[in-house]
């Protein structure tokens, strides 16, 4: 077993004696987080204490203050440069039995609040309790606590980065050097092509024994094996049989 198995949990495996190596070995890591960061949709969340009982529930009040929060996100995420349908809002109501010491988060529907879309609450609240609890009381009074909304705006996403890439082989070819390689238990010394990574052509078959070189990193193909370049930047490494 040589070091190029015994290194293969570095790098992504695939079925089939395959190697994938990424274009930036040295940084995918930091590479992936830093689109990660820059892709994910920003979220944010506003909650307001509220404590209204169903019965003598001020709707005006209540509808006005899931406005003013949904205005409040809309502001930062305008600050962010995200408007319009780039942004979408989730209601929710902290909601209990009067007198209980705990609360269920209940969905509140969108759009203006009104005797209807509350009555449609109160019963969800039943529904919920019955299937946490495995009882309700619809005859005791319910208690508004809090109230929420989450907001998320959906960021644009990054396009297909180009892959440098050259037109063939030759032009990729740096020379040859000599490489000492164990082959059928045997060091034998072969002659050993170098090329450039970046100069690479898509999916053009690569033998070894090869190098291929690059700024933060060096790629060895074994004798026996091959390797072709693919359109997203990837290496893919076939190993061959017992030389490796």
């Amino acid at each position: 077993m040589t070091k190029l198995r015994e290194l293969e949990f570095n790098i992504v495996t695939a079925p089939n004696d395959h190697l994938l190596l990424p274009r930036s070995l040295g940084h995918f890591d930091r590479l992936t987080s830093a689109l990660g960061l820059l892709t994910t949709d920003l979220k944010y969340d506003a909650v307001r204490t509220e404590f209204q009982v169903r019965g003598s529930v001020d709707v005006e009040r209540l509808d006005r203050d899931y406005h003013t929060m949904e205005q409040a996100l809309s502001a930062q995420f305008a600050a962010d440069g995200l408007e319009g349908d780039h942004v979408s809002f989730a209601r929710w109501a902290d909601l209990r039995y009067v007198g209980q010491g705990y609360e269920l988060r209940v969905p509140m529907p969108p759009g203006a609040i009104d005797a209807t879309k509350l009555e449609s609450v109160w019963e969800r609240f039943h529904r919920l309790h019955e299937l946490e609890y495995r009882q309700s009381f619809p005859e005791s009074p319910i208690e508004i606590v809090n109230i929420r909304v989450s907001g998320v705006g959906r960021m644009p996403r990054i396009g297909t980065l180009r892959v440098p890439h050259g037109r063939s082989l030759s032009e990729a070819r740096l020379g040859t050097g000599r490489g000492v390689f164990r082959v059928s238990d045997r060091l034998v010394e072969l002659e050993t092509m170098l090329y450039r990574r970046e100069r690479l052509p898509f999916e053009q078959p690569i033998s070894g024994p090869s190098i291929v070189l690059q700024a933060d990193s060096t790629t060895l193909i074994p004798p026996g094996s091959r390797a072709v370049a693919d359109e997203a930047g990837n290496l893919i490494i076939t190993l061959g049989g017992r030389h490796v």
